[in-house]
């Protein structure tokens, strides 16, 4: 498999059970993600874990031309993953049974995919989640908007941490997201006003998702049960 620089690959995963006990017998997890998938109490959250993990795998295999068992993740400080003198960045998100996966040449990438619900306290988590143009946005919107508006904020924030490689204790508030829904690429005032891009992605009803990435996107290629189109030029 190939990319392009310019390009955005995102492949899309729903889980299958049967992966979860293929794992038993053909395994491609590591001991480390063996550990990792142990320390889950409940049986649903090894399943997600697994076959998600396996599917991850299976796809970085075809770009870095390895077997997928033996690819070796390495794990910045603040836990994303990457795989060491390779030029590929990735990341993925999952919820529920959906996992998603964003592949760049040219710089690190994050996605994010969150579960459109109703949140508890919104007013605290908003406080420390969003800056005051995001919460004028947030909260001036219609009824109707309200919770699409709130959750497209949401997974900027998500994609736009990891990639730059931050973690969620950095102050929020500060990361200012407003302009980019809107115009998808504009300079960040955090990132010492580099360009960046951050986009939302086609997603299942109830669910909303993102990618952010250093610079301009030329082509988003989406690969979902073997399909592939082109949804930007």
């Amino acid at each position: 498999m190939e990319i392009r620089s310019g390009e955005v690959h995102i492949w899309r995963n729903t889980l299958n059970e049967n992966h979860y006990i293929l794992e038993k017998h053909e395994s491609l997890l590591s001991n480390e993600e063996k550990r990792r998938c142990s320390e889950y109490m409940y049986e649903a959250e090894k399943v997600r874990y697994t076959c998600n993990h396996r599917f991850v795998r299976q796809v970085l295999s075809n770009y870095l031309k390895v077997e997928a068992s033996s690819i070796v993740f390495s794990i910045t400080n603040f836990g994303k993953p990457f795989v060491k003198n390779t030029g590929l960045f990735f990341n993925y998100s999952y919820r529920d049974k959906i996992c998603v996966l964003a592949i760049s040449r040219d710089a690190e990438i994050g996605i994010d995919i969150e579960k459109i619900k109703l949140l508890q306290d919104l007013e605290t988590f908003a406080s420390f989640s969003f800056s005051e143009m995001e919460k004028k946005i947030i909260f001036e919107s219609s009824p109707e908007n309200f919770e699409s508006t709130l959750f497209t904020f949401w997974t900027y924030k998500e994609a736009i941490i990891k990639a730059l490689g931050i973690g969620l204790n950095a102050d929020l508030t500060q990361i200012d997201l407003s302009d980019f829904l809107y115009h998808e690429t504009n300079q960040l005032t955090y990132a010492n006003d580099d360009l960046y891009t951050i986009k939302s992605l086609k997603s299942p009803q109830g669910y909303k998702a993102a990618i952010a990435i250093r610079g301009k996107i030329n082509a988003i290629l989406e690969f979902n049960n073997d399909k592939t189109f082109v949804i930007q030029d």
